[in-house]
């Protein structure tokens, strides 16, 4: 981030969610060993969410210990017998027990016992996962649109293979799709691997073979990742709006125009454009427009504006003036507050009760959550400042699903017309099916970046560790507590994978002993473990350390 001032502010900004959802996810997964060890007889001596020296705790009835500790980046459950955390058997306070001891100690349980407790910590996370996604659906229900092209990259995969705007997607590699996600998601993890797209054109089904490029992307918070793309989108990016007297306008930039490269770099979308723009101000960037069938090139030199990002830090972006990439005002609506008040076409919005917004998509949602109450926009226009005050008024209109709403607004937006969305509600089996289904994806996504790693496909510069794990957690939060909970689900499977690895010191690496003791009637000697163990803790501190240095290397870029 460039100073010490900035990573204060990161972790301020950041940390309190992370140790929520961290701490959550824990516990979820270390009652998962502590049920079923009960269940099987087993004594436990303590629970701990965290590591290190105890902050505070209570001894139940039962004499296990339920302790907070001042490290929060894990937990574990200790049962009797062990010689610490990770579980390792205590070989001379075994060897001391009684029978009626030994009954009670982990090491003395049965191997079924040993191993489904074990295996109950990374189930526990699953069911958590699905849990979480169940209630998501069931109380939000989702919003999908249908898998029919609007825009195709000029010389992208797509484009090449002779796909056209209009077609409709039907099945990918033989498997049926119904939204655009589906044939998102399935394409952006199989960069160079050809795969067979099926589409509906005229009435007709046709095949095409398709091979997804590996690109560079980034979400809406900056972050970057890889991911295979065939060039296709849901929005056709046409300048919907020009900021008068702005570098797109002096360029000679038209309301109208269709964005097709920037730097002779393709474009999909209007948020390819924004996030090569705003890393380059006043450096000259070529927009590649189509107008009236023709294409024409425009220099354009972005001028300079501060933004401020979720985490609410300030940074020097580069702007040309177009919407909806800026926050300009594409539409007004006839007698809205924002026409009463003199806001006109063009007028960009920098702030709204004194908060920097980066869209108009921000002032809507500002609006609507400020019913009949002031707000104070300051607009710019035409080189000038000035502010304003206007209240939003509730109207009936129809939503995204053609559903009459009631919502409170100001009367403006950003001229773009959404894609056509469906809405689609869901009952508790349904929801949980659902849910089933969200994990599954995420289990497999996760085997084929892998894969792809391992095959070349794609860089291992994805895998985060603390800090990224930190700062996502503290994007979610911006979003709200929905999408806190979605990424908790997201990591609570990913968790479950992690501990599944069969790995000595993880839950995997306990479920292998425990297949090889099944195998040769005896466990490994206590030596052979005890390597084991170092070799285990060595991998794992192994990938902490690469994860962490991926987390530090991302954000000093």
């Amino acid at each position: 981030m460039g100073s010490a001032a900035g990573f204060i502010g990161f972790l301020t900004n950041n940390v309190i969610t992370f140790v929520f959802v961290l701490s959550l996810l824990v516990f979820v997964h270390e009652m998962g060993h502590y049920l079923v060890g009960r269940w099987s007889g087993i004594r436990i001596m303590a629970f701990s969410i965290g590591f290190g020296p105890e902050i505070a705790g209570f001894t139940d009835k039962h004499g296990t210990r339920w302790k907070l500790s001042l490290i929060p980046l894990g937990g574990y459950v200790r049962f009797f017998g062990d010689e610490d955390a990770s579980s390792k058997v205590d070989v001379d306070q075994l060897s001391a027990m009684t029978e009626e001891e030994r009954a009670q100690s982990f090491a003395g349980a049965k191997l079924w016992k040993r191993a489904a407790t074990v295996a109950a910590g990374p189930i526990a996370n699953f069911i958590l996962a699905i849990a979480i996604f169940a209630v998501l659906f069931s109380v939000y229900g989702r919003t999908a649109a249908d898998p029919v092209v609007a825009m195709v990259t000029r010389d992208g995969a797509a484009a090449e293979a002779g796909i056209k705007p209009g077609d409709r997607l039907v099945a990918i590699d033989g498997v049926n799709v119904t939204t655009f996600d589906e044939v998102q998601r399935y394409v952006s993890l199989r960069p160079g691997r050809t795969i067979a797209l099926t589409v509906e054109r005229d009435g007709q089904k046709r095949d095409f073979q398709i091979v997804p490029k590996l690109v560079e992307d980034a979400d809406q918070f900056g972050n970057k990742m890889e991911m295979g793309r065939i060039g296709i989108a849901l929005i056709d990016p046409v300048v919907t709006v020009v900021e008068p007297a702005g570098p797109a306008a002096k360029a000679g930039i038209l309301a109208g125009d269709r964005l097709i490269a920037i730097d002779g770099n393709n474009v999909a979308t209007y948020y390819d454009i924004g996030r090569y723009v705003s890393d380059r101000p006043g450096k000259n960037v070529v927009l590649t427009m189509q107008r009236n069938g023709q294409m024409r090139d425009f220099p354009v030199v972005p001028k300079t504006v501060t933004d401020t990002d979720a985490s609410g830090n300030k940074r020097d972006v580069g702007s040309i003036g177009i919407g909806p990439i800026d926050p300009l005002i594409g539409s007004i609506v006839s007698d809205s507050p924002a026409a009463s008040v003199g806001l006109e076409l063009g007028d960009r919005i920098l702030s709204v009760d004194g908060r920097a917004v980066g869209s108009v998509g921000e002032v809507q949602r500002y609006a609507a959550a400020h019913a009949d109450k002031p707000v104070s926009l300051s607009v710019e226009r035409n080189g000038q400042t000035r502010d304003v005050s206007v209240t939003p008024k509730v109207s009936e209109e129809l939503d995204a699903f053609g559903a009459p709403a009631k919502i409170a607004s100001i009367g403006i937006t950003d001229g773009q017309k959404p894609p056509k969305l469906r809405y689609q509600s869901y009952g508790p089996l349904q929801a949980i099916g659902e849910g089933v289904r969200q994990t599954v994806n995420i289990v497999s996504g996760t085997f084929e970046y892998l894969g792809n790693v391992i095959g070349g496909y794609m860089k291992a510069d994805q895998l985060g560790g603390p800090i990224r794990v930190a700062q996502m957690s503290g994007q979610m939060a911006t979003l709200g507590f929905s999408a806190v909970l979605q990424f908790a689900a997201i990591l609570s499977v990913s968790i479950g994978l992690l501990n599944l690895m069969p790995v000595p010191v993880l839950d995997g690496g306990h479920l292998m002993f425990y297949a090889i003791e099944a195998v040769r009637g005896k466990p490994l000697g206590a030596r052979a473990q005890d390597i084991a163990f170092r070799i285990g803790f060595a991998m794992v501190l192994s990938l902490m350390v690469f994860a962490t240095w991926n987390d530090i290397s991302s954000r000093l870029g």
